[in-house]
Parts: C-alpha cells; sequence; structure tokens
C-alpha cells in the first residue's frame, strides 16, 4: 500500500505556533501558583536576617511567581520577534491575547497589595 502525499500541507500559522502559547501557559502556571497559595491558608511571614535585623522576606511562591512573570514576558517577545514580520494582523490578535494573559496573572497580586 502506497501513501500519497498530502497535496495541502498546514501552513504555520501565529495561532498554531508554540511560541504565540507559550505566554499563555505561563501566566496559567501563574495564576495556579497564587490559587495553590491562597487555598493552602494563612502562611506564617518567612523571617531573614539582614545585617543583623530581622526582616520579612516574600517567600519562595513569591519569587517563583516573579520568575513566571519574567519568563512571560520573554516569551512574548519571543513570539513578536518571530511572528511580526510575517503575519502582523494575526500577531496582534495574538498579542493582545496575550496581554490579557499577563494582566490576570498581575492582577491578583496587585490586587491583593492595594
Amino acid at each position: 500500500m502506497t501513501r500519497v502525499a498530502n497535496p495541502s500541507p498546514r501552513r504555520e500559522t501565529p495561532v498554531r505556533s508554540l511560541a504565540a502559547w507559550m505566554p499563555l501557559i505561563l501566566a496559567g502556571a501563574a495564576l495556579a501558583l497564587l490559587g495553590g497559595f491562597w487555598v493552602t491558608g494563612p502562611h506564617a511571614p518567612n523571617m531573614v536576617l539582614d545585617h543583623g535585623v530581622y526582616r520579612e522576606d516574600e517567600g519562595a511562591a513569591a519569587r517563583l511567581w516573579q520568575l513566571l512573570m519574567l519568563a512571560q514576558l520573554v516569551a512574548i517577545a519571543v513570539f513578536l520577534v518571530r511572528w511580526a514580520p510575517k503575519a502582523p494582523r494575526l500577531t496582534l490578535l495574538m498579542l493582545a491575547l496575550q496581554v490579557c494573559g499577563l494582566v490576570a496573572a498581575a492582577l491578583p497580586v496587585w490586587l491583593m497589595e492595594h
């Protein structure tokens, strides 16, 4: 049995690209981290000794959230560099979705602080 090649191969577009969805995956991970932190209840503050003075530290969850947000910004930049010259209209639509994910991941922390 012989196989016939697909006469119309799928063209890669910004929406089908992994680079397009990576910022949204990272935003989801940041939201999951915040949700897990809040569900597990109140946490005692982390105390660190800084030049002989004890002060509160943000903790590992806050640091990991910050790294996820930074990675999200880098992923958005990579997406823009790769796709903006090739398909500007679809790139802007996907960028709007990525910015919504960024805001959704940052908004709970901003609301908690203010």
